[in-house]
């Protein structure tokens, strides 16, 4: 049986920003271009992204939620070229081997609480990660990203997620999250190429991962560099 939301697996983190390798989980339906697509009406199969992928190689399956832009920038919402920027800088200790994407759309919780998420967790257990960032696409993805960090918390390894859905988040208990205020669905970290505010927003993310707080804490912060009225919505049921 799943974890109730009440009681939220944490691992305190051991380790500086500077010793640490992260790795990427998104539900925001990453994968290579090379990998097989996510079926849209409901999906529980992840996708292993190589820690050597370069970003031109991710696109995006994903029905259910605007992801122009990230089709655009895939650091929208699977921010690699940012975090290895950080780690070439020495501000984390580097990238993982291994990342995992997911089209968090599903129709099978079960299957998801009790065989997808421990498998993602496992994954990222055999891999050189010591900390995750997390991010998600639409707005029920924004609930089941929950359910992998809370996983990946139970193996040991401590996560933060990114949402911009953060009252779907707050129901579903993550460890730890930032809210970057009225960025919205498919903005993770911002908008396409705008690479000094998606460092930003992973700056704070990984200050959240860094800080000693209980669990379940979010951060909520405003960007003022951010203005969602900038972004035209696209409408999916055209074309």
């Amino acid at each position: 049986m799943p974890m109730s939301k009440r009681c939220i697996p944490y691992t305190p983190r051991t380790r500086e920003l500077a010793d640490t390798v992260f790795a990427l989980i998104s539900t925001a339906g990453v994968h290579l271009r090379e990998q097989e697509p996510y079926n849209i009406e409901g999906d529980n199969s992840w996708r292993l992204i190589p820690g050597e992928s370069d970003s031109s190689q991710l696109m995006i399956t994903h029905n259910h939620y605007d992801h122009h832009d990230a089709d655009l920038d895939i650091n929208c919402v699977f921010p690699l070229d940012r975090l290895r920027e950080l780690a070439s800088e020495g501000v984390i200790g580097g990238v993982s081997d291994k990342h995992l994407g997911f089209m968090g759309f599903t129709q099978n919780f079960r299957e998801l609480y009790e065989k997808t998420a421990p498998e993602m967790a496992k994954i990222i257990l055999r891999s050189k990660a010591d900390g995750v960032i997390l991010t998600a696409g639409c707005p029920l993805c924004h609930r089941v990203v929950c359910s992998i960090a809370r996983e990946v918390e139970m193996v040991g390894i401590p996560t933060v997620l990114i949402t911009v859905a953060p009252e779907q988040s707050r129901q579903a208990g993550p460890p730890r999250a930032i809210a970057p205020r009225h960025f919205k669905l498919g903005h993770s970290l911002g908008g396409p190429h705008q690479v000094d505010l998606q460092r930003q927003v992973l700056l704070d993310a990984l200050k959240r991962w860094e800080a000693r707080e209980e669990p379940g804490q979010l951060w909520e912060i405003a960007y003022p560099e951010y203005d969602s009225s900038d972004w035209q919505p696209i409408n999916l049921s055209e074309g």
